[in-house]
């Protein structure tokens, strides 16, 4: 078969039609289906995108075509290249102006037909999608500010074609059983997913009024990924769909939450991940919220101090500790191989050292990097934007 070159100006980046789709999700599933067989990689595919999130436009399925070539007798279009973006919603907040609400796309499940690989097709793919999300899904007369992507190909493909990789690392715990339990549960509750709407709301309230706070620290370009209940629930039907069809079980505890002494409180939502072996089985935490935490915009080092130098700050600690031990319990229940937290502050450092006084600090360099590319004008540079709650909740 002849394809054209890369460059060619009869490639187009286009809507999938129905059809499209499963063609299209079926060449994905030899690289993303881990544990499921391509049929129920397929079903959970369908799933994911009738969720409140995916729903009613919130995914595009893109495929790269050539448009001068025959439609097959499906009149299905030959894939050159595939992706799809799932729309978000953000904040943003330039030179300490008051905080807005824009539209954000996060790009997923970027592939390239297998039997066309090594002739540019992903890369012209990326070009093209750049063009398009400038003003996708944006209202009347406005551009997108920013887009995301989280690689698993290393740094160079994505920031050649302008996504900048950001902060990168995570916090590994070993899973533990009750009977291991090193710490008390202080005022703590198991979460289930009736919580989810009711903490997401305060969450975002809390991440609005921070963002608006006048800091002259702060960097020209402060952003965020809304960690909203659409957001957390598409993570929570992922996993209870391959927990029925794995397991035949039901997830039912979706994270956990402590009160420190003063009354402030320390939460986070995990879900769990099933790859194609126990060691890709984890159970990652979503979000983690830390009532009165100073440090969360501070990176974290293997250089922490092991003792917390404001000895207010110990009860939060200890909060944080006891949440992140129901994490390891939970992971253990579920014979997951970690608990991970993406870009822990230095009080998480210094809470999963309670627990685990050898606990490191991982920097991730080729899987589940966090990418963006800015979109608006007039661009700033990279160093002045600030990407805050760069936690899990906001991959896809």
């Amino acid at each position: 078969m002849d394809l054209p070159e890369s460059s060619a100006p009869t490639l187009r980046l286009v809507q999938a039609t129905e059809s499209e789709m499963i063609d299209s999700s079926t060449l994905g599933a030899m690289s993303w289906k881990g544990p499921l067989d391509t049929n129920q990689y397929l079903q959970r595919e369908a799933h994911l995108r009738n969720q409140d999130l995916t729903r009613d436009g919130g995914i595009t399925y893109w495929i790269l075509v050539d448009t001068t070539a025959a439609p097959s007798p499906n009149d299905s279009r030959q894939i050159l290249a595939s992706c799809e973006t799932i729309r978000k919603r953000a904040l943003i907040s330039r030179l300490g102006a008051a905080p807005k609400e824009t539209t954000c796309h996060g790009i997923g499940n970027v592939h390239c037909n297998p039997a066309y690989r090594g002739r540019g097709f992903g890369r012209r793919m990326m070009v093209e999608l750049a063009k398009i999300l400038d003003t996708w899904q944006q209202k009347e007369g406005e551009g997108a500010d920013f887009s995301v992507l989280w690689s698993d190909i290393g740094k160079n493909f994505y920031a050649r074609l302008g996504w900048k990789t950001y902060l990168s690392k995570h916090i590994a715990l070993a899973p533990k059983s009750s009977h291991e339990r090193k710490i008390s549960f202080p005022k703590g509750v198991i979460l289930t997913s009736e919580d989810v709407d009711g903490l997401c709301r305060t969450d975002e309230a809390n991440l609005r009024s921070e963002m608006a706070k006048s800091d002259p620290r702060a960097s020209d370009v402060r952003l965020a990924l809304i960690p909203d209940a659409a957001t957390i629930k598409w993570h929570h039907s992922r996993e209870e769909f391959l927990a029925k069809v794995l397991f035949d079980r039901r997830p039912k505890s979706k994270g956990a939450m402590a009160e420190v002494p003063n009354g402030r409180k320390v939460w986070c939502i995990w879900t769990r991940t099933f790859g194609a072996n126990r060691d890709q089985n984890v159970l990652n935490i979503l979000r983690l919220s830390v009532e009165g935490d100073e440090t969360f915009r501070q990176p974290a080092s293997n250089k922490i101090t092991d003792n917390v130098r404001n000895r207010s700050q110990q009860p939060q600690v200890e909060a944080i500790a006891a949440i992140l031990e129901a994490a390891q319990i939970e992971a253990s229940d579920w014979s997951m191989s970690s608990v991970q937290f993406w870009n822990p502050s230095p009080l998480l450092v210094l809470a999963a050292r309670y627990l685990e006084h050898s606990a490191e600090i991982v920097d991730r360099h080729e899987e589940s990097l966090p990418s963006l590319r800015w979109h608006g004008n007039p661009k700033p540079n990279d160093s002045t934007i600030d990407w805050l709650l760069n936690e899990k909740f906001g991959w896809c």
